[in-house]
């Protein structure tokens, strides 16, 4: 089978069209934080166009750590601050937006997420399986304009960005596997790293400089696509800084398939 065409679901088409645009952030460390800065900016650029501002939400439980300055968005004056309410004072304050910080775990049954105020854009930028399971249930959550959710994942020097939807395209329902879909057996096995980076050169190791930021420019380029040119080409995309190589993927059944994902043809 061919691959598919990403299309804009229909709570992008509304926004296009003058309506909110609900846009939930789960994670404000290394990607999360570089990931807002680009949000800010196509809020910017979309309201220059003529389109409503992004209704931005934050979801951080964590604080700045001094290995978190310098490789994320922080500096030293925010130590033992939580990032989330950071991030979007520093935005709110100098951008003229209304972003909202919640400092608190992510859950699928958040009030915030809208679920009756129409679609969700959900962008996770975290870095383990029981958050990548509640955003994946978050998804399948939205029972009428439904959810985009955009995984940023990464080893050292490599990461990808996968996108699953549940959601109203063109008045029929879609649905895309999400990472949690493809990637079942091995975030079900997933146990946590005793202790977090006490020091930079751990934290480098863990992930090579630049790597967050190119994670943020794949997660925000699918929302821009998706607003803009009414569709994405691609499902996934992965870059390898040690080789240098990007590769995109279209979402396709046959490729789900080898994932061990088979579409119900209920």
């Amino acid at each position: 089978m061919t691959g598919l065409i990403f299309e804009s679901p229909d709570f992008i088409q509304s926004y296009n069209m003058g309506g909110a645009l609900k846009v939930v952030v789960v994670g404000a460390g290394g990607t999360g934080s570089a990931l807002l800065s680009k949000l800010f900016q196509m809020n910017a650029t979309l309201q220059k166009l003529g389109a409503p501002a992004l209704d931005v939400v934050v979801y951080d439980d964590d604080t700045v750590a001094m290995p978190n300055i310098g490789r994320q968005s922080f500096y030293e004056f925010d130590i033992d601050r939580p990032k989330a309410e950071v991030l979007v004072e520093r935005f709110n304050q100098f951008g003229a937006t209304n972003w909202v910080a919640k400092v608190e775990r992510f859950s699928a049954t958040s009030e915030s997420l809208g679920y009756r105020d129409g679609g969700v854009i959900l962008f996770g930028c975290v870095d383990n399986a029981p958050a990548r399971k509640e955003l994946h249930k978050a998804m399948h959550s939205f029972s009428r304009w439904g959810c985009v959710y955009v995984d940023a994942g990464n080893a050292n020097r490599s990461g990808n960005v996968i996108v699953g939807m549940s959601a109203q395209v063109n008045g029929r329902k879609v649905v895309y596997p999400t990472v949690y879909d493809l990637y079942k057996s091995q975030l079900d096995e997933w146990k946590p790293v005793a202790g977090d980076s006490c020091s930079h050169e751990e934290s480098i190791q863990r992930q090579d400089f630049g790597l967050n930021d190119m994670m943020a420019v794949l997660s925000s380029q699918v929302l821009w696509q998706l607003v803009r040119h009414g569709k994405c080409a691609y499902q996934m995309a992965s870059v390898d800084f040690e080789t240098g190589v990007m590769q995109s993927f279209q979402p396709d059944p046959d490729y789900w398939s080898m994932f061990g994902y088979v579409v119900s043809t209920e």
